[in-house]
């Protein structure tokens, strides 16, 4: 019997080109199928980014939304408690003007004059923090419009 020749039923080439010629068929057909769908991968991407930006500028838009009503709730409940709290400091000055007679008795004259003092030291005191509130925002707003700025220390 003779020897089996070396190429492939009376092919000029092997096993070598075979396998050769397959895998270049192969890496063919995965590099036409990729750029084939590169475009429609492409469009998926962006599709992909536009949702992503459209459900984020959405939920802004919601906690925006959602941050004005919280601001507006607590407007009201402060203005509410601000209108509490002058109708009780008018009832204690009212009170202070009943109580400063010169016929009461001097511990409660004494107890007037401090509490007097003591609420004329409240005044001052709001007032310097009002103060204080103000300069600070007038500072921000100036760094604000300033920015390279250096802060005053």
């Amino acid at each position: 019997m003779p020897a089996p020749s070396p190429d492939l039923a009376g092919l000029p080439f092997g096993w070598g080109a075979v396998f050769g010629f397959l895998n270049l068929l192969g890496i063919g057909g995965i590099l036409t199928a990729w750029v084939k769908l590169r475009p429609k991968m492409r469009e998926l991407e962006k599709a992909a980014e536009e949702k992503l930006r459209d459900d984020l500028i959405a939920r802004v838009e919601r906690l925006e939304r959602r941050l004005e009503e919280e601001r507006t709730q607590h407007e009201a409940t402060m203005s509410i408690m601000r209108h509490r709290l002058t109708n009780s400091d008018q009832c204690i000055e009212a009170l202070l003007l009943v109580l400063d007679d010169d016929d009461l008795p001097p511990k409660v004259k004494r107890a007037v004059n401090a509490i007097k003092a003591m609420r004329d030291r409240q005044r001052s005191e709001e007032a310097l923090e009002k103060a204080t509130i103000q300069a600070a925002a007038i500072a921000r707003s100036d760094a604000a419009a300033n920015p390279k700025q250096e802060p005053a220390a």
